[in-house]
């Protein structure tokens, strides 16, 4: 029997009337994603079938950690999937640079022993502003400490050889990999950009992308996701305008934060999109809840629960000092929390999905990351929207390059 990675359900739904129209819109557009994935045509899904590039992502992270320390330089698509992936196991070797403040650059490498830090620069254009400062900044610094030959400390993994960060890593000297043209940056999760830092964090690309697929499989069979799209579509023209994710797995923290792109980049055009709202349970219990119950009725809400945990305390009372709590398990305590929280939120007729999970592994997590891949897309389709290109992203970028050139 084949491993069901997880389930979900609906609560607070729209009226049938209204949903069946929808449905009928999702199915024509989930005929035209089925054909595409089945003829190839979308090289960031059809990436999870080939087997001869984890080989070369075994060989390069095998090279790589043999250093204390990796630092990763990217950010947005070449950072989060690879950060959502990585946090599926505890581990102190693997790092993230992504932002370009000089306090938090500073910080990252003042902790770090430069001589013994691999730098993995990760950049589809090769153009990102802030990875070619993290890029110049760790450059000079190690020509500061005199350190010979520090070219093979980096690797660069960009879709071409004649742009600004391929030019450095030539001047240096330094080894380039090509990042897939036909991908892009946020989609990119089961490619080089994802699955490296993954391996790296000590886990297994295979399954990964077997999760991956078993959704796949799932969606060119079934229509599960078909009428989750249609339901989401039916609750924004009805004016829940707010797509909050609320994980109660801390390790999916970095996969909201990857979501959230997803979800924005992709779909936030022609004046339509859902505004994606990052949530934890149970930390945001006592920062949003207030605002989701009593606030503005425009917010859709997906929890991610988890039936088992990786690890659990028991709780033991003080003696003489009884609380609540003694003698239970802190998982149960989880459970307690998520279960009043969804609750209430019904309450109020709120909309409401549930994503139940028996545990969180590379299956489950490659699944989940396929899951919103094809809701994406799909929902982009029957808008009319193309889901792979950011064009008003591209306005800040050249005005920010105006401004640097003079």
């Amino acid at each position: 029997m084949a491993k069901i990675l997880y389930s979900q359900h609906f609560k607070n739904t729209p009226a049938p009337q209204n949903l069946k129209k929808f449905q009928k819109i999702c199915e024509k557009f989930s005929t035209t994603l089925r054909d595409q994935i089945k003829s190839s045509k979308l090289a960031a899904i059809d990436i999870i079938f080939s087997t001869e590039d984890l080989k070369q992502f075994e060989e390069i992270s095998e090279k790589i950690s043999v250093y204390k320390k990796i630092l990763i330089l990217g950010v947005g698509g070449s950072s989060l999937g690879g950060k959502t992936l990585s946090a599926l196991k505890f581990q102190h070797k693997l790092e993230f640079l992504e932002s370009i403040d000089p306090t938090t650059v500073k910080n990252c490498l003042d902790k770090i022993d430069l001589k013994n830090t691999f730098f993995l620069v990760i950049s589809k254009s090769g153009e990102t502003i802030e990875t070619i400062c993290q890029t110049l900044i760790i450059l000079n610094k190690l020509r500061g400490l005199k350190i010979k030959n520090f070219a093979k400390q980096f690797l660069f993994i960009t879709e071409s050889e004649k742009n600004s960060l391929a030019k450095i890593a030539k001047k240096i000297g330094a080894k380039i990999t090509a990042h897939s043209d036909k991908i892009g940056g946020r989609y990119s999760c089961f490619s080089i950009v994802g699955l490296v830092p993954a391996i790296l964090a000590g886990l297994d690309a295979k399954k990964i992308r077997n999760g991956a697929k078993k959704i796949l499989i799932d969606f060119l069979n079934k229509n599960e996701i078909q009428n989750s799209c249609a339901t989401q579509l039916s609750l924004y023209q009805q004016g829940f305008t707010n797509n909050v994710i609320m994980p109660y797995v801390d390790n999916l923290k970095n996969f909201t934060d990857w979501y959230r792109q997803l979800w924005a980049e992709s779909l936030g055009k022609n004046n339509f999109g859902p505004t994606p709202i990052n949530s934890m349970g149970t930390i945001d219990q006592h920062s949003q809840l207030q605002l989701y119950l009593d606030g503005p009725k425009d917010k859709f809400f997906t929890f991610i629960t988890a039936k088992n945990h990786q690890h659990d305390f028991s709780i033991k009372d003080l003696p003489s000092c009884p609380t609540l709590f003694g003698g239970k398990k802190l998982s149960e305590i989880v459970a307690v929390e998520q279960i009043t929280t969804i609750e209430v939120l019904s309450k109020k007729k709120l909309p409401i999905r549930i994503i139940e999970i028996e545990n969180l592994d590379e299956e489950v997590l490659g699944g989940l990351m396929m899951q919103m891949f094809l809701e994406t897309i799909l929902i982009a389709y029957t808008k009319g929207i193309n889901p792979f290109d950011q064009p008003a992203v591209e306005l800040r970028k050249d005005l920010a390059k105006k401004i640097l050139s003079k």
